[in-house]
């Protein structure tokens, strides 16, 4: 019947008049990025406005890695400036052999060399630790897919969020009134002065509505969500 219900809305009633939704201004769909067990979750949080981290998978052996590579490159970083200074000293030295000089630029080079590799490695967890982390921002949680103690592989989905700052209805528009719309005038619920403003036109046809043309108004401010209304594209006075 869902489906049946957006057909009928996608279509137009009469020339120039149409069936449409409120709906929030964004909505997403969060999947996880990196595999793990979720330590931390809090199943109230749903249906909430949230601005906090909602969910943690398990991230201590990459922040035990994370904390001893840390460690590691501080000591690197001093071998380095140790070596340098060998390095320096004797470069220049007439009674150094050659193959002195070359021994400690090779191990000066081979140290910065690990430094390089030392840095990748720790990006690479942090980044690892930020995925397994989400935080959200001021937004409203819809719904949980997951639990505490799920074990969730990359891809699977764990959370709907949406921005209720602002409003979004969703038309699809014949040719004529998408060809004409610069020159009409929106009403909505019969009204002028509703405060919605043209944010996406499509050039081409719907994928799913082959002969429509997707058109998106937004507006900003609290709105009554899943509200059908009535859009007309009509004549400017």
């Amino acid at each position: 019947m869902k489906s049946l219900f957006l057909v009928i809305c996608a279509l137009p009633l009469l020339a120039g008049s149409y069936k449409a939704q409120i709906e929030p201004y964004e909505s997403v769909t969060v999947s996880a990025e990196k595999a793990g067990r979720i330590v931390d979750l809090n199943q109230s949080d749903e249906l909430k406005k949230v601005d906090k981290t909602v969910l943690v998978i398990d991230h201590a052996l990459e922040s035990a890695e994370l904390a001893n590579d840390r460690e590691k490159l501080q000591l690197i970083d001093r071998q380095i400036v140790i070596k340098q200074r060998q390095y320096r000293r004797i470069k220049d030295l007439k009674g150094q052999s050659l193959f002195t000089k070359e021994r400690y630029l090779n191990e000066l080079l081979s140290l910065r060399l690990q430094r390089e590799d030392l840095k990748n490695r720790i990006a690479t967890l942090e980044d690892t630790i930020a995925k397994k982390e989400i935080a959200v921002h001021d937004r409203y949680l819809k719904k949980l897919y997951v639990r505490k103690g799920t074990y969730v592989a990359p891809g699977m989905k764990l959370m709907d969020l949406e921005d209720l700052e602002g409003s979004r209805i969703v038309l699809y528009l014949d040719a004529a009134d998408r060809d004409r719309l610069s020159e009409k005038e929106i009403l909505i619920d019969g009204k002028r002065a509703h405060g919605y403003t043209i944010d996406k036109a499509a050039a081409t046809t719907d994928a799913n509505y082959i002969s429509s043309y997707r058109v998106e108004l937004v507006r900003k401010g609290p709105a009554d969500f899943g509200r059908v209304v009535t859009v007309e594209i009509g004549e400017k006075r």
